[in-house]
């Protein structure tokens, strides 16, 4: 039995898993482990998909930082435009048979689409019969348009400054979808990063109430109210789906204040909005002459196309032998999913000439990027920024990792805040006693390692230490021994238990690195992309 997974399916694996991350239907985390060092630091063990190293995983992990929809986007392969080269043009038909000019069998592994220096990605309809490609497109508007080389273009979207920073890579481009023309909304991108006030108004003797309005959902905002005026907006909750929108005060006994909305991830959203909303479906862009006839007579052929669209129309061109040597499409007509193309003549005498119809993806040209250009590949992007007490400082890590719906230390509730840590932390009054990978019992029969050391009081004095359990038993009651350094009798003055189940949830991907040291200073950006 003949089975095929398209490429189309692999598209939707790498949606799936980045429409709940954006849905919150389920929750990631990206977490990071292990201080201790490799036998060959330059050299890290090779990872091992088995219940051992897994547990292994689990045992070293530091703290955890949720993977938010900003962290997120599919990507697809990077191409970029460069002159004197020969791009394969959009066809619906690529198979063994019929190969693109590069040797691909597949659309999805054709070079029909490109990136330019201005970061704008365009679509290759016609290659001016496999010439290369020596003007590099430029224009930005919503029309198929040819350029002097032959090549005609459709512009898809531009990448967005964030998107550039946070996603472009050497191999992958980040590829979003901003109007909800043609698939349903959950796959539009753009979220409320931020309202900034530009006028204050005056006269609010309470906070107003902050309503986001346009055309996605569920982003929420509150303002801030001094001496009368509308001072800041604060975003709680940044929906999606959103391509424009704008803020509106109500209540709070004033008037006049204004604000601006900032999208994330859709920086360039105006542009790609307007090339998905009016795509046409199902257009005939492209007719292919697969044989050339005989004796046809100027003037005496008429392209005739029959199909389940209308309005499609086109022209032949015939050399002096009365062979057709090209077909021009006068009207790409729409609504067409097939179309037989034949010749009709008044006097009958030419024969043989056989064609074939390119028709658009059935929403048209530049209706859904992710899906016309195969973005089979989710790129994830998570920042470590040392803002929160949960983030382990002034040691190393060489693991990196994602977990899906981990839990509420000893519940079977899933933990849903930005960060957390699987770590227990004891107040003592003795730090000097700690060392970073000390390793440490209690009379609980606890086995412990330091991992972490913080100054909550901010005095310059270490009140807290953070320990990576190896087997469980601790209590504020407990008397600890330092094995490292061979001190008994050391006393605690609290605990305070892990925030998350460490056994809980499912590590999907995991990799072994080279030390990292962290410290207050510094930012760590890790990057992960997954290819279905």
């Amino acid at each position: 039995m003949a089975i095929l997974l398209r490429d189309q399916a692999r598209v939707q694996l790498a949606r799936s898993i980045y429409r709940d991350i954006y849905s919150n239907f389920d929750y990631y985390y990206l977490y990071i482990g292990k201080t201790t060092a490799w036998a060959d630091e330059s050299n890290p063990d090779i990872p091992v998909d088995n219940l051992v190293n897994i547990s292994e995983q689990r045992r070293n992990i530091l703290f955890y930082k949720r993977v938010q929809t900003s962290d997120c986007v599919l990507l697809t392969r990077r191409i970029d435009w460069e002159s004197a080269t020969v791009y394969d043009e959009y066809d619906n038909s690529y198979s063994s048979a019929n190969p693109a000019n590069s040797g691909a069998t597949t659309l999805s592994n054709a070079n029909f689409y490109v990136m330019t220096d201005s970061f704008n990605v365009y679509k290759c309809i016609e290659n001016n019969k496999n010439s290369q490609s020596t003007v590099k497109p430029t224009s930005t508007g919503t029309e198929i348009f040819e350029l002097s080389d032959g090549y005609k273009w459709k512009f898809m979207f531009q990448i967005g400054a964030a998107d550039r920073t946070k996603f472009l890579t050497d191999d992958y481009i980040p590829v979003r979808k901003v109007s909800g023309a043609g698939y349903p909304a959950f796959d539009i991108n753009g979220e409320i990063d931020e309202v900034i006030v530009t006028s204050g108004g005056s006269g609010y003797t309470a906070v107003p109430t902050v309503t986001i309005q346009g055309d996605g959902q569920g982003a929420s905002a509150n303002a801030t109210v001094s001496a009368g005026a509308v001072t800041d907006v604060t975003v709680s909750t940044e929906g999606i789906g959103y391509s424009f929108a704008q803020a509106v005060f109500t209540g709070g006994g004033g008037t006049g204040a204004e604000a601006t909305v900032s999208l994330g991830s859709t920086d360039s959203a105006t542009l790609q909005s307007s090339v998905e909303t009016t795509a046409v479906p199902g257009t005939i862009d492209r007719i292919t002459v697969t044989s050339s006839g005989i004796d046809y007579a100027d003037g005496d052929v008429a392209i005739e196309i029959d199909g389940d669209g209308t309005g499609a129309e086109a022209s032949a061109t015939l050399n002096n032998r009365g062979e057709i040597t090209g077909v021009a499409i006068t009207a790409p007509g729409q609504g067409y999913t097939f179309a037989d193309v034949s010749i009709t003549q008044i006097n009958g005498i030419g024969s043989g000439a056989t064609f074939r119809a390119v028709i658009s993806p059935v929403y048209g040209h530049g209706s859904n990027p992710q899906h016309e250009l195969f973005a089979k590949n989710l790129g994830i992007t998570v920042s470590f920024v040392n803002d929160n007490k949960d983030y382990i400082l002034d040691n190393d890590f060489r693991q990196v990792g994602i977990v899906k719906n981990i839990y509420q230390e000893g519940t079977t509730n899933l933990f849903t805040d930005n960060l957390g840590t699987p770590c227990h932390v004891i107040g003592v009054s003795n730090p000097d006693e700690y060392n970073y990978d000390d390793i440490l019992t209690t009379t609980e029969n606890g086995k412990f390692m330091v991992v972490h050391k913080s100054d909550t009081n901010n005095d310059g004095t270490y009140d807290e230490i953070y320990l990576q359990q190896i087997k469980g038993g601790i209590s504020a009651s407990s008397i600890i021994e330092n094995l490292t350094t061979g001190t008994e009798g050391l006393t605690i003055n609290s605990v305070v238990s892990p925030e998350i189940d460490n056994i809980s949830g499912e590590i999907i991907y995991f990799d072994n690195r080279r030390p990292v040291i962290r410290d207050e200073d510094q930012t760590e950006t890790v990057k992960v992309i997954f290819t279905f």
